[in-house]
């Protein structure tokens, strides 16, 4: 049992890694709100690509905090004019898929809403699948727990549960876009991977790394991916967000390309020494568990045209 000192240290490195999780974060939303960048400009498919990334922004800011998404905020991310973001915004609006509050921020609209209920219908099994799981690992470690998927050369958090422990690590949500390598799912995922294809994703992805994670070494997360490779699991020191440690194995389903992982994060010293066998342990349990409920689903692999 934590003594008084003790709490309060766990409490204060808590602190800590919220302040360093929300600068991961805002990486995050960039990677959400620059997604298209790469399109051909002026192209309709650019217009409609752009006001969906929006609403995607919006969601995720919004899911925050009761306030909203400033209409500054959306624009500083963005990269866009306000006048742009705005004309954005209020078409949105018109179908109902933004809502303006009365303190002036923006905020997921009723259709939206619609259209997240219509989803659950036809929700990816891997995400459905993974549920119980990501329940049972947030209740026996009592920390927090990340169901991570690949998109492309990009990872996102498609879940997450926390555990009843007194830490809270808030360095990935929902919703968070990263390039594959960010965070211990994402590593966990190229470890799977070729030497050639983790090579192909990196360069992809050079001049974002490059841009909003240049603290980061590729070569030290090719050592990253390498142990991997031989232990069978990742284990992340706070490389990314310093004192947000974690451990990731990832998802083998039958016939289908590398696309997920499972990881848990907490302080440090909650991820080391005895207590990582563990909770690799834990994690390799229910990976099984999640591989077989699949094993009678139709594979779906989304990255089936990627390096």
């Amino acid at each position: 049992m934590h003594n008084g000192a003790d709490s309060n240290e766990d409490l204060r490195e808590e602190y800590r890694i919220k302040m360093r999780g929300r600068l991961l974060r805002r990486s995050a939303s960039f990677n959400v709100a620059h997604a298209v960048d790469s399109l051909e400009p002026g192209t309709g498919a650019q217009s409609i690509q752009r006001a969906l990334t929006l609403l995607n922004l919006v969601g995720l800011i919004a899911g925050e905090r009761r306030e909203g998404a400033s209409l500054s905020e959306l624009a500083s991310i963005s990269g866009r004019p306000k006048a742009s973001v705005h004309r954005m915004l209020q078409a949105l609006i018109a179908m109902g898929y933004v809502e303006r509050l009365e303190e002036g921020g923006y905020r997921l609209g009723v259709q939206s809403q619609i259209l997240g209920q219509l989803a659950q219908k036809s929700v990816d099994p891997l995400v459905t699948e993974s549920e119980s799981s990501l329940l049972r690992l947030a209740e026996l470690s009592q920390d927090t727990v990340f169901l991570t998927l690949r998109t492309g050369s990009y990872s996102i958090c498609a879940r997450r549960e926390e555990g009843f422990g007194e830490i809270f690590n808030n360095a990935l949500s929902v919703g968070d876009r990263h390039p594959l390598g960010i965070g211990a799912g994402s590593l966990a995922i190229l470890s799977e991977l070729s030497p050639a294809e983790v090579d192909a994703q990196f360069e992809a992805n050079a001049e974002i790394l490059a841009e909003r994670y240049p603290k980061v070494s590729v070569p030290h997360l090719r050592d990253i991916i390498d142990q991997a490779r031989i232990d069978g699991f990742v284990h992340n020191p706070g490389l990314f967000a310093k004192g947000s440690w974690a451990v990731a194995v990832p998802l083998r389903i039958r016939g289908s390309r590398p696309q997920a992982a499972l990881s848990i994060a907490s302080i440090a010293d909650r991820v080391t020494g005895s207590r990582v066998e563990r909770l690799v342990a834990l994690l390799r349990r229910e990976a099984k568990a999640i591989a077989e409920a699949l094993s009678s689903h139709p594979v779906h692999d989304p990255n089936s045209g990627d390096l």
